[in-house]
């Protein structure tokens, strides 16, 4: 008996042609093949990324974006943008003198999350920037994320 598929599953960077639609069958051959070519990390399906040469590609993801936020008052709060992303790498500027607190899943506040002071940076694994709020204690303090597909 051949299952099929009810909901199709498409990767956005496999294009597939002619494009998945209806209820594909799902043979043994295929089920070993989208295995092999995919990866889950309790959210999201993820592509397993080879080099030109076939070797699995174990380093970061490749950056995307970089996302500056400055504070324009004390105490200044912000939630992240709805950002799809697989890392994020957050630091306090430098020439910050005040801390950062970063949180994920609730809202930063004084003393509340993961605390940067001026230079120090933190690599978190996401799925989305939306989960990340950052409290910045001094107002025109600055706080830069780059982030990866």
């Amino acid at each position: 008996m051949q299952l099929e598929i009810l909901k199709s599953f498409p990767f956005a960077d496999l294009p597939t042609k002619p494009p998945i639609s209806g209820r594909p069958k799902v043979s043994d051959d295929f089920q070993q093949t989208i295995a092999l070519l995919s990866g889950y990390d309790g959210e999201t399906r993820r592509l397993v990324r080879i080099s030109p040469t076939g070797v699995i590609r174990m380093g970061p993801a490749k950056a995307i974006g970089v996302y500056n936020v400055v504070a324009n008052t004390d105490g200044y709060v912000i939630s992240c943008a709805d950002c799809p992303v697989s890392e994020v790498m957050i630091r306090a500027f430098p020439e910050n003198t005040g801390r950062v607190f970063l949180n994920v899943g609730d809202t930063a506040a004084l003393n509340v999350g993961y605390p940067l002071e001026g230079g120090e940076w933190v690599t978190l694994s996401v799925n989305n920037m939306n989960t990340l709020s950052l409290y910045i204690e001094k107002n025109a303090e600055k706080v830069a994320a780059i982030y990866t597909e």
